[in-house]
Formats: structure tokens, sequence, C-alpha cells
């Protein structure tokens, strides 16, 4: 009895399955992205034309994936945000230029000029151009890729600003910060297996729970959270920092300081930037004491630190420093008498911070809800403290999209009516300026 013997499998790929060519869309696609990539190096494009078709075919049979946006394993990063992430991060890339001469896309950089550069240098290493001045270009291009710093200097800056913008409105600093890293997978051409050149760029989501210490302020025990930098080049999320010659120039200190901030500080800027949605306010706060860092003097020469918008500021950061620590306090609002403006405001105003509060000038809405041409005193001190400003720039909206709030006009009515009413008080306070009476700081945190 005779057995059956077992045929082998062939580990050959079937003729028919091979990838040998492109299609004459993906060829002629592929074509003007490698001139767009020989200029973005700094070349005349029309050197690409020195090559001959078939040289062309070879260095453009490539496989274009779309980049890849995932959790890193370990991590937590809730998948709404995810989706978010993925969704602006594809828009960008498809909308935005690596440079605005060359008018190269990120989508276009990474899904045909990255391969097309990796291509040509394979390709070289084995031998597939023989002419000098096919040598000459192919050996000044790689001389110029590996000057670039892609991270940190090179093309990917944009991208990255971006993707950190977009992580921001979703790190919060009483819980947790999200990061990302980025790599890329490349797979090298085996024509002879039907594979392509592939080069596919991988953005890894991070996350990082904020550290919370306790520190005594004013004798009383307080909680704080600290501030980190969702990193894109390690694991690890540093800690937010500020040094010492920032808040004092004059000094020769050169001491860096661990930022953190204390949970009453968080409910403040909650409470008084009240026309600005969650993510909006975890990207100011974050880019304020992380990347900002505007420091600015109070009426009495103290420095704090400013929550800028444009040219303007929605508040300030009162701190402390214990050792290597810096503790935010607070988050004060630009009609407190401790501001340079505010200070005008009351010298002008007579308000105390109790008639401010009452009248609901110590949160952002107000600059945009009152009918101030309905109240000319008031638009007159506003534009005489520096106010004004303030107001047209919420009038234009935020950086992430228009405030569109409608004019309260029983909340005009009610301001105005006060100010009738205690007209003939302000004018007396106006001519005895013994009776003026100026908060302490502590009042206003």
């Amino acid at each position: 009895m005779t057995k059956n013997k077992k045929k082998k499998s062939s580990s050959k790929v079937p003729h028919s399955m091979l990838k040998t060519s492109i299609s004459k869309a993906q060829f002629d696609t592929g074509c003007a992205i490698a001139r767009k990539m020989i200029h973005l190096l700094g070349f005349d494009p029309a050197l690409f034309d020195m090559f001959t078709k078939k040289q062309k075919h070879t260095l453009l049979f490539i496989e274009t994936p779309v980049p890849i946006i995932r959790v890193k394993n370990g991590h937590n990063v809730p998948r709404q945000y995810v989706t978010y992430v993925r969704t602006s991060t594809m828009n960008f890339m498809r909308t935005h230029y690596v440079d605005e001469i060359v008018q190269m896309t990120y989508m276009e950089l990474v899904t045909y000029g990255l391969p097309f550069l990796f291509a040509t240098k394979i390709n070289y290493d084995s031998g597939m151009f023989t002419a000098e001045q096919e040598k000459k270009l192919i050996n000044a291009m790689m001389q110029k890729f590996t000057e670039i710093n892609l991270i940190k200097e090179g093309w990917f800056t944009q991208l990255f600003a971006s993707l950190w913008f977009d992580l921001n409105f979703y790190s919060q600093i009483n819980f947790r910060t999200y990061g990302f890293e980025f790599t890329t997978d490349i797979t090298r051409p085996k024509e002879l297996l039907g594979t392509a050149m592939t080069i596919r760029c991988i953005f890894e989501l991070t996350s990082h729970e904020n550290e919370s210490i306790h520190f005594t302020h004013k004798n009383i025990k307080r909680k704080a959270f600290g501030l980190c930098v969702g990193t894109t080049f390690i694991t690890t999320f540093p800690p937010a920092l500020i040094n010492h010659k920032k808040l004092y120039p004059e000094s020769k200190l050169t001491a860096e300081y661990k930022i953190y901030v204390q949970s009453h500080a968080i409910h403040r800027f909650k409470e008084r930037v009240n026309v600005v949605d969650a993510p909006n306010r975890n990207y100011m706060i974050n880019s304020a004491l992380i990347v900002k860092q505007k420091i600015v003097r109070d009426a009495y020469g103290h420095p704090m630190i400013s929550c800028p918008l444009h040219d303007v500021s929605l508040g300030y950061f009162p701190y402390t420093i214990q050792g290597d620590k810096l503790f935010i306090l607070s988050f004060l609002p630009v009609v407190s008498s401790i501001t340079q403006e505010g200070k005008k405001l009351h010298d002008i105003l007579k308000l105390s911070k109790d008639e401010l509060i009452y009248l609901g000038m110590d949160k952002l809405s107000f600059f945009i809800t009152v009918d101030f041409d309905e109240i000319p005193i008031l638009k007159n001190a506003l534009i005489e403290s520096g106010l004004w400003q303030l107001k047209q720039e919420l009038d234009d909206g935020t950086p992430d999209g228009d405030i569109s709030i409608d004019i309260d006009k029983v909340k005009t009515q009610f301001i105005k009516n006060f100010f009738k009413k205690t007209e003939d008080r302000m004018q007396i306070l106006a001519e005895d300026e013994t009776i003026t009476e100026i908060e302490t700081p502590e009042e206003w945190i």
C-alpha cells in the first residue's frame, strides 16, 4: 500500500499576485510630490527629470499608508479623546503645508515624500544609478536630509505643535496630562515578493497621572498639583519648570522651580473665566504656565504670571516660592485693585471689591454681556484704565472659536441703575482721596 505524499506548498507568491508596477494615477501623483521633495531640500525640482522613466517607476514603487494614531500600551486615554485627536490631526496634515513656498502638505510628506527619499537612498546603495550627474544629485539630497532634525527643528515642528495643542484641551492639572510619542515603521521594497517601499508614521498617545502634594501657606495646609509636559521624545513626563531670572531679571540666581497649582487656583480660574468652555480653559492655563510664562508686575511691583489672550491678559496668577517649588495660589481678575489696570479702574470708579463682585465685573462674561454704550461712565473708565482692549479681544472671539453671547439687557439695566444711584457718592469720593480704601492682595486671592 503506497502512502499518499503531501504536496509541498510553494513559498513563492503566485505571479498574478505580484505587485510589479504602479498605476498611472499613483505615478503622476508620486512624480509631482517627488519634485516638491527635491524643492523642499533646496534643489531645482526639474532635476527629477534627469531620471529615466524606469528609474522613476522604481523610486515611486511605494505604498502610501495614512499615519496611525493610537494609545500606547499601558497608558490611559479615553476613546473620545483619541477620536478627536485623530480627526483633528488628519485634517491638519491634509490642509497645512510643511513649507508655504513648496506647498507640500504634511500628508504628502509622509505618504510619498519620505518614502521617495528612502527608496532613492536604498536604490542608490544597490547600484541602480550609474550616471555621475545622478550620483551627485542624490549625494547632495542625502547630505541635506541628514542635516535636518525632523523632530525638533525640521519639517514636523508645526504638526507636533498642533498635536500638543489638541492634547492640552484634555490635560487637566488636577487629574491627568496627555502627551504623545512619534515613531516610524519602515518596510524596505522587495519587488520579487510584491512588497513596495512603505513608511508608516505612528503617533502613540500617552498619559500621566499628575502628582498631588500638600504645602503650608499663611499657616493653612493646602493641596496642589504638579504641572508636567507631554513630551514627544521620552516616555516620562518631565515637570514644568520656570527659571528664577524670568521671575526676577535683576537677580543673579539661575535656579529653576517646579510649578505646582493649588486646587483653589483652578477653581478661581474656572469661576472667573466663565465664558470659556472646559477644553479651552485647560489649554489656556497649560499654555500660560508651561509655554508662555509671561511675567508682569502688579500695582505694587510684585511679579505675577499673566494668562494672555493675544496682546491682553485675561487675569493673573499670584504665586509663592518654597524651596525648589513655585506654588500658584489663585487667579486674579483684571479688575482687581492689585493689578495695574484694576488699580487705575479703582481710582476712577472708587468701587470696592464687594461692589465689583456684586456687579459681576470679576468675570469675563461682564465684558461681553453688558451694553457699555448705555453706561458712558463705565465705558470711559474701561478705556482710561486700559481694559477696553480686553473687551475688544473678547468680542473678536477666543483663539479657537467665536464667543457668541448676546447682550444681557436686564444685566445692563441693573448696572446702569447702580451707577445712576451711586453717581453722587462717586463724585464725593473723587473729590476726597482720603476715604478711598485699597484691598490687600490676600482679599482678592
